[in-house]
């Protein structure tokens, strides 16, 4: 069987969450004896547009198209003609039998429809909200969470130009595109039920949580030492709807206690930083087991309905106390007093009131559930079952 992942990012060039899952997947899957292959973006400023790049990276084939320019309008973040004459010309040399999309923005929401007329089967892990907002976070332009998406909404709070008969016709193409999909794949019960509330049939989607390399992180224990500090952290992307704005409000309101960030960081940094915020710079995922190793409490708090946060899932791993908003995905993750604590999204107040009643009376965090890591899941059970998923839809095509 051979199988085409299709994702708007890829490692080494960019680690966030849905391109670090693609790439642990598509590993395990070409070590299960499923070949798959992946198709791809990159920005290189130093190159001509839309050149190809046909790579192997750890032993998988990547196909990627050089897409450098960075100010989109609205009808960019949608549609690319170049990409999918590109993806057609690919489908033709290649020959999969099914593709298995992870994220279309910077790509084009035409490939499934392109997909379809080679009369492929589609499965989609949803990452995000994209396929109902062009921010994919739900999040409005004074960064509140959109009740519902909607043209008029998405016409109000678009960051790129735009007016309603384009809004229109994004719209009526994403649900076509939801509409063509054969199988979505959500690791939140939460997503999943967005979904379903907005349209998409219930027998269609499934929850799978994301599979992890459970082996590669290193568990330790919560050591509790008289007189000493916990160790505070963030990890991830530093843009607001990750709530890095309320974390450093939070500590700098909080002088005795000190706060490590993991994560890349531009210009803004001056006004974030204080004497208790030290910032560590960009993290290669590959080195987490160093970065997790020096952290008591990881704190995740954002702002917006995080599907299911690779970040939180490695801390339970690592034995590391997760301080979490309680929205979405997360609050799914983290029951507060049981497997670690959570906050009132967006609220410093009750931020910082968790975060001293943590530092004022540790023992707290050696009373949460010690099995916590066992409600990860593991890359090989989570591919066994796409495996599964995919040779049903396979064999389901080749009769029609």
């Amino acid at each position: 069987m051979k199988i085409l992942k299709v994702i708007h990012g890829f490692p080494p060039d960019y680690m966030a969450g849905s391109e670090v899952y693609s790439f642990i997947l598509t590993k395990e899957l070409n070590k299960q004896g499923i070949n798959t292959s992946v198709f791809t973006r990159v920005e290189n400023e130093f190159d001509k547009p839309y050149k190809i790049y046909e790579e192997v990276f750890n032993n998988i084939n990547i196909y990627r198209i050089n897409k450098p320019q960075k100010d989109y309008c609205y009808e960019d973040k949608f549609y690319d003609e170049k990409i999918e004459k590109i993806f057609t010309e690919h489908l033709k040399n290649i020959k999969p039998d099914l593709i298995h999309f992870g994220h279309l923005s910077h790509l084009s929401i035409n490939l499934a429809k392109i997909a379809k007329t080679f009369n492929l089967p589609l499965v989609f892990t949803i990452h995000d909200f994209w396929l109902f907002c062009v921010k994919g976070q739900m999040l409005n332009k004074e960064g509140k969470i959109c009740p519902k998406p909607s043209i008029e909404a998405c016409l109000k709070c678009s960051n790129y130009p735009t007016n309603k008969k384009q809004v229109k016709k994004s719209f009526k193409l994403m649900e076509e595109l939801r509409e063509s999909i054969d199988i979505f794949i959500s690791p939140s019960r939460f997503l999943q039920n967005f979904f379903i509330e907005n349209g998409v049939d219930k027998e269609k989607i499934i929850y799978q949580k994301y599979g992890f390399e459970t082996k590669k992180i290193k568990e330790k224990k919560f050591i509790l030492q008289e007189n000493k500090k916990l160790r505070f952290a963030f990890m991830g992307r530093l843009i607001p709807s990750k709530g890095i704005k309320i974390l450093s409000e939070a500590f700098k309101s909080l002088p005795e206690e000190k706060l490590e960030i993991y994560g890349n960081i531009g210009s803004n940094k001056r006004f974030l930083e204080a004497k208790n915020i030290i910032f560590k710079g960009k993290y290669n995922n590959n080195n987490i087991n160093a970065v997790l190793e020096n952290i008591d409490i990881l704190i995740v708090p954002s702002i917006w309905y995080e599907n299911s946060p690779l970040v939180i899932q490695e801390a339970l791993l690592a034995g590391v106390i997760v301080l979490t908003s309680e929205l979405g995905g997360m609050a799914e993750l983290i029951q507060d007093g049981v497997n670690g604590f959570t906050f009132k999204a967006n609220d410093t107040s009750d931020l910082i009131a968790v975060i001293k009643k943590l530092s004022q009376n540790p023992k707290l965090c050696t009373k949460l559930d010690k099995k916590r890591k066992s409600s990860v899941a593991s890359i090989e059970d989570d591919v066994k079952k796409l495996k599964k998923i995919y040779k049903e839809l396979v064999c389901k095509h080749q009769k029609e």
